[in-house]
This record gives structure tokens, C-alpha cells and sequence, in this order.
């Protein structure tokens, strides 16, 4: 008995030597009655490619709003989710679903309104990973690291670049799906406010930049119900220098989508949050 006991540990141990898992969800958004999205299969074919090396199981839940009937909405949600699974297998065969349900209109409220919930009509993938993990006395992969690209600098350095140069600041980032500002990020946003005033003739363009969103298109804004989330975040930055003193004719923003992520393959929380951002481009200094 005890040798067993032994040999069970010995296994246990070996097994959380070898392997480690993380787990991440992905929220795909569908249009009014939209059961198939190509938009949403290009999202789920970048994550498959992330994840190639490793062994992934799936928990699919599909979603509605308001609109329409109960038992319709719920059917529509279940066709999402099956629609979801049946792409996951077809590019994955091995790909481990869990489970795979439509909950219908459960966690929408009516607002009377004519577009209904754009948030509530998704399909949510969570994916768990098991990948290998390094073995003992392995040298850490570090190439990966040296290429990951990183803000530079500190917003005083904004006076050191070149007109036309643009210019991140690490951890001036937003909430997920939102336009609103984490906390940890307003000594940044102040720090910029104090280099502009400190410079008067500096002018720029705030550029907004979202993840998770291939190609050209915007993300949708769970604050506003509009696809303009990167425009949103740039004019959130717009807002907070004019409010605080800089004069509107120094200022310009416009929104960039996902089309230059810092991190073009987002194989983590962290990879999402640093294509999550918002950049200056010097006009005139």
C-alpha cells in the first residue's frame, strides 16, 4: 500500500512537471438573427494557430437577446453554438468539446429598443490549454521575448521623436470591450497632460488600436452598443487633455481598428492587452 501510494505521487508529481494549462475566453459578437460570421471564424482561426502545439479542450455557449420570441431565440442561440463547434472540429478533429449549449435570451433585459442587446448576441468559446511545460534545466525561449514588441520610453519622450513618428506608453490600457481607462494607467494620462503643457507647440494624434479583432473592422463598445470601440478610446484620451487644459487645434484622434497590432498573433491575456492601446503621432514639435 505504501509503495503504491509512492508510485501515485511520483506520477502526480512527474505529470505537474511536464504540463501546465491556462484557460482564456473568446466572445464572438453576431449581427441581428446572424447564425454564421466569417469575421468570427477568421477570430477562432487565429487562435487555432496560436495553439497549434497544443492540446485544447472547448466549453461552447451561445447567446440571444431579446429580440423576437423566447423558444426562437433560444433555438438561434444553440444554432450559433453548433455552428461554432462544427468549424472548431472540421479545422481541429482532435479538439475536445466539453460541452456545447444555447441559453437563448437568459441574461438579456429589454430595453425597448429596435437594436436590442448587441452584447447578449455571442457565442463565448472557453478554451482550456494544456501545453508542455519546459523541462528542468531548459534554457528559457527567449527569442519570442526579444521580438515582442514594447512601448519606449515614458510620456516625457514624446519630445524626443520625429514629426511623423508615433509612440506607446506600457500600461496605458483599457478595460476589455470598453472605453474606459484602468486605473493603474492615469499617472500615465497625466504624466502626458504635464508633457503638453510643458510644450506648447507640441500638437498630436491620439490613434486608438483594439485586439481580438481581425482585418479592418472596428470592435463593438459595450458602453455606447457601436462598433467605433478604438475610436471611442482615442476620443476618451481627446476628452481628458482638453478637459485638463489643451487646446482642441493641438489635438486630432481617429481610430485604427486592429489593423496595426504591436502583437500580431494574441496568444494570451497579456498579448490582448498590449494591442489593447492608444499611441501618439507627432504632427508638429
Amino acid at each position: 500500500m505504501k509503495y503504491s501510494i509512492l508510485f501515485l505521487t511520483l506520477l502526480l508529481n512527474l505529470k505537474a512537471a511536464f504540463t501546465q494549462n491556462k484557460t482564456f475566453t473568446i466572445s464572438l459578437f453576431y449581427a441581428i438573427n446572424e447564425v454564421e460570421s466569417n469575421l468570427n471564424f477568421n477570430r477562432l482561426d487565429s487562435m487555432l494557430t496560436a495553439e497549434s502545439k497544443n492540446t485544447l479542450a472547448v466549453n461552447i455557449c451561445g447567446y440571444a437577446d431579446f429580440l423576437c420570441n423566447d423558444a426562437y431565440n433560444k433555438d438561434l442561440s444553440l444554432k450559433r453554438a453548433n455552428a461554432i463547434k462544427d468549424y472548431l472540429l472540421k479545422k481541429n478533429p482532435s479538439l475536445n468539446v466539453i460541452k456545447c449549449v444555447g441559453v437563448g435570451e437568459k441574461n438579456s433585459y429589454d430595453n425597448s429598443s429596435i437594436l436590442g442587446e448587441p452584447s447578449q448576441r455571442r457565442v463565448d468559446v472557453i478554451v482550456a490549454v494544456t501545453f508542455p511545460r519546459k523541462r528542468i534545466g531548459e534554457r528559457e525561449n527567449i527569442t519570442q521575448k526579444k521580438d515582442k514588441p514594447v512601448a519606449v520610453g515614458g510620456p516625457k519622450n514624446l519630445i524626443t521623436i520625429e514629426k511623423g513618428e508615433s509612440m506607446s506608453f506600457e500600461g496605458l490600457n483599457f478595460i476589455p470591450g470598453r472605453h474606459v481607462i484602468v486605473k493603474t494607467a492615469i499617472p500615465i494620462l497625466e504624466s502626458v497632460l504635464e508633457t503638453l503643457k510643458e510644450h506648447p507647440n507640441l500638437k498630436i494624434e491620439i490613434q486608438g488600436h483594439i485586439c481580438c479583432e481581425p482585418g479592418n473592422i472596428d470592435g463593438l463598445d459595450l458602453d455606447t452598443q457601436e462598433m467605433n470601440l478604438s475610436e471611442n478610446r482615442a476620443l476618451a484620451i481627446y476628452n481628458y487633455l482638453v478637459r485638463n487644459g489643451i487646446d482642441e487645434d493641438r489635438l486630432t484622434y481617429k481610430g485604427y481598428g486592429h489593423t496595426q497590432p504591436k502583437i500580431k498573433i494574441e496568444k494570451s491575456p497579456e498579448d490582448e492587452q498590449m494591442n489593447r492601446r492608444v499611441e501618439f503621432k507627432i504632427i508638429e514639435n
